[in-house]
């Protein structure tokens, strides 16, 4: 789900509905019941949504963004069957094709992409098999202090003997 629907489901004077969902089909569909209310919604990933209901099935159905959340689980963004659409699979770089190309593309094709910002300053020499992972600097988390002589280092690079400048 992405993240400012989530939030936006939770604002103030959002309609919620008590519910359970009674069957999650392997086809995407799941059946929702509640006071006066009998919906059929789909998700992608049917059995995400069946191992987030194994204690119980207990949900809210908040329907102003399409979001039902499971007490035990967490957030999922249901579609009604009218707006169900086949799954993109996630974007891949083309063997011959170069970094600002693939972007490019995937902005055009996809609607935008998430790319590290260390990317952005020469797009043509981000290297080959680069996650995005840092490799120097800070580990970072949602608890991380922001005191910088709490933060911990990450480990630093290897280095090969024979450089110039030391080596990595």
């Amino acid at each position: 789900m992405h993240w400012i629907q989530g939030k936006k489901s939770y604002e103030d004077g959002q309609p919620i509905i008590k519910v359970k969902v009674t069957a999650v089909h392997d086809d995407g569909r799941a059946d929702i019941e509640g006071h006066g209310l009998r919906l059929t919604l789909w998700h992608h990933d049917p059995d995400h949504l069946r191992s987030a209901l194994c204690l119980g099935g207990r949900a809210e159905c908040r329907p102003t963004y399409h979001v039902l959340y499971v007490i035990s689980g967490g957030s999922f963004n249901l579609a009604t069957l009218d707006q169900v659409q086949p799954c993109k699979p996630p974007i891949r770089r083309r063997p011959t094709e170069t970094t600002r190309q693939f972007i490019e593309r995937a902005m055009r094709d996809n609607h935008g992409y998430t790319v590290p910002a260390r990317w952005l300053a020469d797009l043509d020499a981000v290297p080959h098999g680069d996650t995005g992972e840092p490799k120097s600097g800070y580990l970072v988390g949602i608890e991380t202090p922001t005191d910088p002589t709490l933060l911990e280092p990450l480990p630093p690079k290897a280095r090969t003997p024979g450089h110039a400048d030391g080596g990595t």
